[in-house]
């Protein structure tokens, strides 16, 4: 779709005009590849100030006034030429579906104790999202509320509509980020074209709800999330269970209530089963995470790895598809990382176009936060500002 080849390295400057085209899937012509523009480095005391800033002329505004400014800086956007909006664009009108025709995001489902457990049938009770003990095992499990408005359910396979956090204050904080507002959906629809489906059976059940053997149920955590915490949990037998039965279709080996001398085993199986669904994700989520944006925050052990990752999306001319006939199953994930460390350290010109991805990246960022400062000045809410800070 689009590369950054014809960059010498990265700090390389291209005018839009010297630029060769690349070519669009399934679209006759080209478009230009991103330029490395060199906006001056902002001091991290200068970018704070003005975030603060943009926040709290921002927090005057009434709703529709919020709607109104990220209206504007979506139109604004709509002009630019950068390569992040242009690989926004190509995403945007390649997907497969209108983007009000995925479907909104509900609960997630629990495991049924009178199915899974019927020896010990005890009943489940979600726990709203707002209360405290919901709260409490978040930051035990390091379980960060989920705020995008678009998400990819590795479980099903689709793109899930988050209505009640698709806002104008979440489109604002992604400007602040540098983000365009179309952020979560293209980030979920390159995740949804790297995922190659073959762990989708343990993500449906480790999409579950994550419960206590009081039955609680708590909001915002699945099986996934405490297992991926790497803290010690407590499981119920529905729980347990339901992961084996729903995976390995295995309604024989445990069953309850599971005696203790079995609980060691069975915790072992679960473990097997989730290793491969979580190097499958992972991976794919955290290439995705640097479609976008320069340096994202990675976890897992890729902190490292996010050069390689765009020299990885300039080898596949930042085409999803295209990268995601490269990626393994979740076997081949320890050699594909190695053999593409090496094919970078090999290939110094394609680690250098990396490196030179996540620098327009970084730059364009930079353009984004600058158009939506344009716009809260236009749209006066600086003024406002100014008005209020004047009266105190």
């Amino acid at each position: 779709m689009l590369s950054t080849s014809v960059l010498a390295g990265p700090t390389a400057a291209v005018r839009p005009e010297d630029q060769k085209p690349a070519p669009i899937p399934g679209k006759s012509g080209g478009a230009p590849s991103p330029a490395v523009v060199d906006q001056g480095p902002a001091t991290d005391s200068a970018t704070e100030a003005a975030t603060d800033r943009a926040r709290r002329a921002f927090a005057l505004l009434k709703p529709a006034e919020r709607k109104d400014v990220v209206d504007f800086l979506s139109s604004e956007l709509e002009h630019e030429r950068t390569f992040q909006m242009m690989l926004v664009r190509y995403v945007v009108a390649n997907q497969d579906r209108d983007r009000l025709a995925w479907p909104q995001e509900t609960e997630a489902p629990y495991f049924d104790p009178k199915r899974h457990a019927p020896a010990q049938p005890i009943a489940r009770r979600r726990l709203a999202h707002d209360d405290p003990r919901a709260a409490a095992t978040r930051m035990e499990l390091s379980v960060a509320v989920d705020v995008r408005a678009w998400a990819y359910d590795w479980g099903s396979g689709v793109v899930l509509h988050r209505v009640a956090s698709d806002t104008p204050d979440r489109a604002f904080e992604l400007a602040l980020r540098g983000l365009p507002p179309d952020f979560d959906l293209v980030t979920a629809l390159v995740e949804r074209a790297l995922d190659d489906g073959s762990e989708r059976k343990a993500h449906a059940a480790f999409g579950h709800a994550y419960t206590d053997r009081a039955g609680l149920v708590f909001p915002g955590i699945t099986l996934y999330d405490a297992w991926r915490s790497g803290t010690e949990i407590e499981m119920p037998d529905v729980d347990c269970l339901g992961l084996v039965n729903v995976i390995l279709d295995d309604w024989t080996t445990w069953t309850s209530v599971v005696p203790g001398y079995k609980q060691a085993p069975l915790y072992a199986r679960i473990a097997e089963l989730f290793q491969p669904a979580k190097r499958q994700r992972e991976l794919r989520v955290a290439i995705a995470a640097t479609f976008l944006q320069a340096a994202p925050e990675l976890c897992c052990g890729y902190e490292g790895s996010i050069d390689n990752f765009h020299a990885l999306w300039e080898k596949t001319e930042s085409t999803p598809a295209s990268l995601a006939e490269k990626l393994p199953d979740a076997a081949g994930w320890k050699d594909f990382l190695s053999g593409w460390v090496a094919e970078c350290t090999r290939d110094g010109e394609l680690y250098q176009r990396g490196i030179a991805r996540r620098a327009t990246l970084a730059n364009e960022s930079a353009r984004i936060r600058a158009t939506l400062a344009y716009v809260l000045e236009e749209y006066g809410a600086f003024a406002r500002l100014r008005e209020a800070t004047a009266t105190k």
